[in-house]
């Protein structure tokens, strides 16, 4: 075994040099890999207060740094039609002392890391934020989606379109709430999906396009 060592030990310091280089490389990978998933932004949005049409979302900046929010947008979806709202910016009124906004009646801004913004109730962010195109006069989903007692559809989309240093473009993370015959909301994933992939980066692009 001694003989056998001493004429191949060229070769064994070769592939114990190779071995070790690959152990290396093994953890400089999980070492980037975790150093990308602490500085990856992460925005979630919660139910609070029930699980009715009253009850209260939260959205949270759970990122290592400040999130700075560029649009709230709230999908209805019926069926296989959607439309969208722009809640993050509105003409301000006395009843806007139930949410996180400020004299200028908007969302937008830095949200610190670990800081949680209270946007209020799916009925107020519908009913009372989006003054502006409740108000045009060809306007007519309002009267087929959200009625006076309630919102008539079957789920609704939140999503946030913020900035973050460390990423190109805009970042943002969405969550669907399905809505059952009793006016019961319940979150349809255990968890707010973050748009990283290319099909929702894109489709969250045109939505910031389109309302910003």
């Amino acid at each position: 075994m001694l003989e056998w060592i001493k004429n191949y030990h060229t070769i064994l310091q070769i592939l114990i040099s190779f071995a070790t280089l690959g152990i290396w490389i093994f953890y400089a990978q999980i070492l980037l890999a975790q150093h990308r998933r602490t500085r990856r932004p992460k925005i979630l949005i919660n139910q609070t207060r029930g699980r009715s049409l009253h009850s209260r979302f939260l959205v949270s900046n759970m990122s290592l740094e400040s999130v700075h929010i560029e649009v709230i947008l709230v999908g209805l979806h019926n069926d296989d039609d959607e439309t969208w709202y722009l809640v993050s910016d509105w003409e301000p009124t006395r009843d806007d002392n139930c949410a996180d906004t400020n004299d200028y009646g908007t969302f937008q801004g830095p949200l610190a890391a670990g800081s949680s913004l209270d946007i209020g109730d799916i009925k107020g962010l519908i009913s009372q934020r989006h003054a502006e195109e409740r108000d045009q006069e060809n306007h007519t989903s309002n009267a087929s989606i959200v009625t006076k007692d309630g919102i008539a559809c079957s789920a609704f989309e939140i999503m946030v379109v913020g900035v973050y240093s460390s990423e190109k473009g805009v970042i943002g993370a969405s969550r669907t709430f399905d809505i059952d015959k009793y006016g019961h909301v319940h979150p349809r994933d255990a968890e707010t999906g973050q748009c990283r992939s290319r099909n929702e980066r894109r489709r969250m692009q045109e939505l910031h396009r389109r309302y910003l």
